[in-house]
């Protein structure tokens, strides 16, 4: 049935008994709970609850409030949705939805209406109600915030909403204590936390968020919970293990040079590769090409120092340090983009806004300190790659320094470096994005994978022997080519029409 209909939902009142009957035993209509239908009887109930839960709820309970713990989602948590309204308690139970509603205020000043006659209770209301007690019942969480969960959802308005507007929501929420019947403890809580959350106070609390914000390092906890998901899934993954026990062997002599090479054509530095020989072995300017011909010698300069590649952190104060170093050396030759030096300006790339200036140093400290629970060197390039590249701490570089941090990992753990080559960009890019936006790690860890086999099985001892391999399996193709990349070892293989890891 077509989703764009205004409301498919029936209501016992709104007919004849005769008529809702008839009409449900014709398959017209589709029972959803006491006294509620719907005619979208293709649809399945839980997905038209899902879609016309306002107007429902409005019927049912007219002039409700949506508050306490769905208060700060707005609506249903964990298929619940809690209200307040002026009749007495009760429970409606509906296709992938209980409705809770307590007997309380109706929707008073700053509150906002709603589609189907129900409103959102505002932020101040909703901090006070909040404090009020709970207990959890039937494995269900409780009804208002713990205060651990209370500090979470405080640190993240400052976050998301600023320190002004956050000190607005404390003064109203102060002069709504006595309308809402709030005891001058719960009233304290409110103040004492938004107070620790805008550095005027200090607070104990169990909030991890919080305490980073009041010891001057607040982070992004929507990121550590994709970090978060990608630990869990790099540790049920299948191990991986390409060594390279010798890597001063004259077989990934050039290596360096090529990953210099692939890392900025795909940030778009493009060059020919005799262009790039020519800048990273003779110093050659090309005319017209300095900043780019300086990525390019920079990255290089990075990559090609066994001892630097070697070095990785051993607390979050050296991951700072050498972040801030290797991007320095990377970007020297482009004064203008700050090098080493993290972003003062937001950045975002396409519907993805990145980490706030302010959030850059706490959120890139608390994502190392999930590194040690990563057994491996390949479980932690994947990781962080990914860390670097959510965050994007600087201006400019942070696909380079990310793939740099990476591989610095790898180097450090005597197994072979990952490769993104020209082909692969969009694979390597999308194995990102599926994280960032969709919380699906699996792709990047297959993209990885392939790309680490890939790498391992490439002979790096000259340019040219690196460079016929390189074509040999495509990878000088543009992203969009038909021509997918091959594994050197399948090169015999039958022809597929994707990479090998999908």
């Amino acid at each position: 049935m077509n989703e764009s209909v205004v409301s498919s939902i029936v209501f016992a009142s709104d007919l004849p008994p005769a008529t809702i009957s008839d009409r449900v035993r014709r398959g017209g209509l589709v029972r959803l709970g006491t006294g509620v239908y719907t005619s979208d009887v293709e649809t399945l109930p839980e997905r038209v609850v899902t879609r016309e839960w306002h107007a429902i709820v409005g019927r049912l309970y007219p002039d409700s409030v949506i508050t306490d713990r769905s208060a700060v989602t707005g609506g249903v948590v964990d298929g619940v949705l809690y209200l307040c309204h002026a009749g007495r308690a009760r429970e409606t139970r509906l296709p992938g939805l209980l409705v809770r509603a307590r007997s309380g205020l109706g929707p008073i000043e700053g509150d906002a209406p709603l589609p189907g006659g129900v409103y959102q209770a505002s932020k101040p209301r909703a901090l006070i109600e909040n404090t009020a007690p709970s207990r959890a019942r039937a494995g269900r969480a409780r009804r208002t915030l713990t205060d651990d969960e209370m500090a979470d959802w405080i640190d993240r308005l400052a976050m998301v909403e600023g320190d002004e507007t956050l000190q607005r929501y404390r003064t109203v929420a102060e002069s709504l204590a006595e309308t809402l019947g709030a005891k001058s403890k719960r009233v304290a809580l409110v103040s004492r936390l938004t107070g620790a959350a805008l550095g005027t106070q200090q607070a104990q609390t169990g909030s991890k968020a919080l305490a980073a914000r009041q010891s001057g390092r607040p982070y992004d906890r929507d990121r550590m919970r994709l970090f978060s998901t990608l630990v869990e899934a790099l540790r049920e993954s299948a191990p991986q293990n390409r060594p390279v026990p010798e890597p001063t062997q004259d077989r990934y002599r050039h290596l360096p040079f090529f990953e210099s090479y692939f890392s900025n054509f795909i940030e778009g530095t493009e060059f020919e590769v005799d262009q790039a020989v020519a800048i990273v072995y003779e110093r050659a300017s090309i005319p017209g090409r300095a900043d780019d011909s300086h990525d390019l010698l920079g990255t290089y300069r990075v990559v090609n120092d066994l001892a630097q590649m070697q070095n990785v952190a051993q607390d979050a104060d050296d991951f700072i340090q050498l972040l801030k170093s290797r991007h320095a050396t990377i970007l020297a030759g482009r004064p203008d983009k700050n090098p080493g030096v993290f972003k003062e300006r937001a950045n975002r790339a396409g519907n993805t806004a990145f980490v706030l200036p302010g959030l850059v140093d706490g959120t890139l400290r608390a994502g190392w300190s999930r590194l040690p629970e990563l057994d491996t060197s390949f479980e932690r390039a994947v990781y962080m790659t990914f860390l670097v590249s959510e965050v994007h701490p600087f201006d400019d570089g942070n696909g380079r320094v990310a793939r740099v941090m990476m591989n610095a990992e790898l180097v450090a753990g005597a197994q072979a470096r990952v490769i993104v080559p020209t082909v692969f960009r969009d694979d390597y890019l999308d194995g990102l994005r599926m994280l960032s936006r969709q919380d699906q790690p699996g792709v990047l860890i297959k993209v990885m994978r392939y790309a680490h086999d890939y790498t391992s099985q490439i002979p790096w001892d000259s340019t040219e022997t690196a460079r016929h391999a390189l074509q040999e399996t495509h990878a000088f193709n543009e992203p969009n080519s038909a021509d997918r990349l091959v594994l050197p070892s399948a090169r015999d293989a039958p022809p597929t029409t994707g990479h090998g890891w999908t």
